[in-house]
């Protein structure tokens, strides 16, 4: 089963000014007092429409939708994230703004367990801890910590949200610019 979802997450605060653009969907809640806000290729326009390449890692987040993103968001840090796996292959990238600036930026690719080998142990020695993927550790910085042997990415349940339509976006309804309205609206 593949997870693929591209999504800001923070406190509702920070992220109202963001919302209040898109529109329904609603954002998701999520512990920690946190929410998500997903985003397809529609939101993803709406932020900033670029021709330069995306930065190192990621298929989506370029500097001039960085700059967006941080205009657009309240005071409190927020973390956008793609994820891209399919059967333990494939990626994640977070990036983390605080106050409107881009702090860091993480990608992180798996290329899947070889024979007889779990995925986690690609990534470290049994004897050394395992260093926290790129949404882990923007997940950290906005106060969500491991706990039971489940990392931040468990801890705020982004394992069951699997892909942009889990998360309330259909993406066959988006229109296109000679459509004055989705023709399933009649």
């Amino acid at each position: 089963m593949g997870h693929r979802i591209i999504a800001i997450i923070g406190r509702p605060r920070t992220l109202a000014p963001l919302i209040a653009r898109f529109g329904p969907p609603a954002p998701v809640e999520l512990p920690f007092g946190l929410i998500l806000a997903p985003l397809d290729e529609e939101r993803l326009d709406a932020l900033a429409v670029s021709s330069a390449p995306a930065f190192e890692g990621f298929t989506y987040l370029t500097p001039a939708m960085a700059a967006e993103i941080g205009r657009a968001l309240g005071s409190g840090p927020a973390l956008y994230l793609e994820t891209d796996y399919h059967g333990g292959a494939g990626f994640q990238s977070a990036a983390l703004f605080e106050a409107g600036t881009l702090l860091w930026r993480r990608a992180e690719a798996a290329l899947g367990p070889r024979q007889g080998q779990s995925w986690l142990s690609r990534f470290c020695k049994p004897s050394e801890p395992r260093a926290p993927s790129p949404i882990s550790a923007g997940l950290a910085h906005l106060g969500v910590r491991a706990s039971g042997g489940r990392d931040e990415f468990d801890r705020v349940g982004l394992a069951e949200f699997r892909s942009l339509e889990a998360l309330g976006l259909d993406p066959s309804r988006r229109l296109r610019p000679d459509q004055d309205q989705d023709p399933r609206e009649g």
